[in-house]
């Protein structure tokens, strides 16, 4: 490494002392010495805006107002959720696509602080598990550090960096953040068992993380040739990858390729991804366009929610006022599936909550923010059945979505609904 600038932590932020915009890497590449380092002496970045997404903990300097910086998370996560609005931490809603684009539109980025790869023979780091907005920010920012850590794996696509774009390093040996595993309820594997169903041999995929993805994932182990196209790659891909049933030969864009905006799961996920051909990681610009979605045939695009009104509006990002996650790549992937020959995008929730009320619902929430509207919704699917709404009139909606309702909210459901003169 003799050929770098290799410098600690300190003295890079030192040197960004009066950065007013500073972008930072996300999930599994989320640089953790930037945020240590932030939280013990916040004094070189005060009066700045650092910019992050799916942050892996509540560090320090989130919950300190007197830091005197703000903070705007591109994607909430449950360490910090709660935190949101209060001080100085904000969420920004964003389609994933247009990150950014968006980040750019307010002005220039005098800093991307990442982590990466320790340096080739050939002069080149990867930015490892995530190229979502990384890549072209670094491209675009003023100044470029990054934080060299041994544990990232290796990966393809539009991750490669030349060493003499990066302004500094640090060296940054640690655990990447993992996610749990996350077991199905019953309900989760019977929607996973309808969805199975509509999932046909030589479908290329969009599929998030939870209880429902994974039994999504268990019900495709007898599908035959699926691909991946995908904001996040995740361990429930790699299960069926490994299996066989995802190989993607039938992909009619990058054939042969599991092709994601980045990777995000456990430590094995990051061992399967890492010098992994068969991995392509492309900025979300790329990778959630939904008119390059749309030219996978036969693309499967599913998520979850929240809550949906039974005239087909999705929520997945909010309990009522309440910030919850964000719209990541939702909206994008459900119409890009759409898009597709043969293709479909599905809504899939659990047709109660912990509370045990009803997900579907006559109105959503007070303060409940619209994910996917009605006039893009496609397909809903529950524990009780599918619902197709593509094309459908109000009347023929709400009938459907109330038939997949949990039987004790039915008579309720179709009792407002003839008040509200939907059906």
């Amino acid at each position: 490494m003799s050929n770098i600038n290799l410098i600690d932590c300190n003295e890079a932020l030192a040197s960004i002392e009066g950065a007013k915009r500073v972008v930072t890497a996300m999930a599994a590449a989320e640089p953790q010495e930037f945020f240590k380092a932030l939280s013990l002496d916040p004094k070189p970045l005060r009066g700045a805006t650092v910019y992050c997404a799916n942050p892996s903990k509540a560090y320090e300097c989130f919950l300190d107002p007197a830091c005197g910086m703000a903070f705007v998370v591109m994607f909430l996560t449950a360490p910090v959720r709660a935190h949101q609005g209060h001080g100085h931490l904000h969420y920004a809603p964003q389609h994933l696509s247009q990150w950014v684009d968006h980040l750019f539109a307010l002005g220039e980025v005098d800093v991307f602080w990442g982590s990466c790869t320790p340096p080739d023979e050939r002069g080149f780091v990867s930015l490892g598990p995530s190229a979502c907005y990384e890549t072209e920010t670094r491209r675009r920012a003023k100044k470029v550090i990054l934080e060299i850590n041994p544990e990232l794996p290796l990966t393809f696509g539009d991750t490669h960096v030349p060493v003499h774009e990066v302004d500094a390093f640090i060296e940054s040996p640690h655990p990447l953040p993992t996610i749990p595993a996350c077991s199905s309820s019953a309900a989760e594997e019977a929607i996973g068992n309808y969805i199975g169903e509509l999932v046909p041999d030589g479908a290329t995929l969009q599929l998030g993380i939870g209880g429902i993805p994974n039994a999504v994932a268990k019900a495709l182990r007898a599908k035959k040739h699926l691909g991946v196209h995908t904001e996040m790659i995740n361990d429930a891909m790699m299960e069926l990858a490994k299996l066989g049933v995802i190989d993607g030969s039938k992909k009619t864009l990058w054939p042969g390729k599991m092709v994601g905006g980045f990777a995000y799961g456990s430590a094995e996920l990051y061992r399967f991804i890492d010098k992994n051909p068969i991995i392509e990681l492309q900025p979300a610009s790329v990778v959630n366009d939904p008119y390059r979605i749309g030219r996978n045939e036969r693309m499967i695009s599913i998520n979850t929610a929240v809550e949906i009104d039974i005239t087909g509006q999705v929520c997945s990002e909010s309990v009522g006022h309440k910030e919850l996650s964000g719209v990541g790549g939702a909206f994008e992937t459900h119409i890009g599936a759409q898009r597709s020959p043969g293709g479909r995008g599905i809504v899939a929730l659990s047709s109660r909550n912990k509370k045990g009320e009803s997900k579907i619902t006559t109105a959503l929430r007070a303060g409940a923010k619209v994910s996917i509207s009605r006039n893009d919704i496609d397909t809903v699917v529950t524990e009780y059945g599918v619902a197709r709404l593509k094309g459908l009139c109000v009347k023929e909606r709400a009938l459907q979505l109330i038939q997949i309702a949990a039987p004790e909210f039915r008579d309720a459901l179709t009792h407002e609904a003839r008040q509200n003169a939907y059906i």
